[in-house]
């Protein structure tokens, strides 16, 4: 489970809380079970197959809980422990907006890596809620990190050029998010370089550009807060509409 976790891929443990074979324990995670525990060999037929389904079932929706495990000789209350990595935001600029929505983003929970090819801007002390602070060419930085299902990538560079390029750089990732500040005039003479250079339309269509929520935004962390406020309606499948518009209790608690 240690190595599961330092690993930074997502698990789940499955524990039986009760009866003969209370404390034992399997590991399961998406690419299997890496650890069912000794014991189990003389348990009841099914009980780690089902707990090693319960923990994956528990695992995808990002729960934790107990439940009643129900068998051909019985049942047995199994409490399952989810494990899960931390989402990324992937911040692309080190500039004022860019220190802000890092802040921001630490704030919501996520993991915040911040890319700048300035040297004096991408400084680990401009950032004490990163996790990584990265300096370099941001198109060969971009693809060097390989952006997958948990990054969160928010574009907030200094100018059309260096959007056009991250943009290229990331065409085709499967990231849950990615928007880019900027004016319309600007998003769309960068969509129109990128649809002459040959990116994929219906990629770009899942740009979110001009980034953010509208909220009326002004001052750098107002526009932080309208961005990391999308990231987190995409993530977790907000409308982005006002509760009091809505049926819905104003806090969900997580059950972890």
């Amino acid at each position: 489970l240690a190595q599961e976790i330092a690993a930074e891929r997502p698990v789940a443990v499955a524990k039986v809380v009760e009866g003969p074979w209370a404390g034992c324990a399997v590991v399961a995670g998406p690419g299997g079970i890496p650890y069912i525990d000794p014991r189990l060999q003389a348990a009841p037929e099914g009980l780690a197959e089902g707990m090693a389904e319960l923990a994956a079932g528990l695992l995808v929706r990002e729960e934790s809980g107990c439940h009643r495990l129900r068998l051909p000789a019985g049942s047995v209350r199994v409490y399952v422990e989810s494990h899960l990595p931390p989402p990324v935001l992937l911040v692309v600029g080190a500039g004022h907006v860019g220190r802000e929505v890092a802040r921001a983003g630490a704030l919501a929970g996520f993991q915040v890596w911040v890319v700048d090819d300035r040297r004096e801007y991408a400084h680990p002390a401009h950032f004490p809620t990163a996790y990584r602070v990265i300096c370099g060419p941001l198109p060969e930085e971009l693809a060097a990190l390989s952006p997958g299902e948990r990054h969160h990538v928010v574009l907030v560079t200094r100018g059309h050029a260096q959007d056009a390029a991250c943009l290229a750089a990331l065409a085709g990732a499967p990231v849950p998010y990615v928007g880019m500040i900027g004016s319309r005039k600007r998003v769309g003479a960068v969509f129109d370089a990128l649809r002459a250079g040959g990116v994929d339309e219906e990629w770009l269509g899942r740009v979110r550009a001009p980034i953010g929520l509208d909220i009326g935004a002004r001052t750098p962390g107002e526009i932080a807060i309208a961005v990391v406020a999308e990231v987190i309606a995409t993530r977790r499948g907000g409308t982005g509409k006002p509760l009091s518009a809505l049926d819905r209790p104003l806090i969900h608690l997580s059950r972890r």
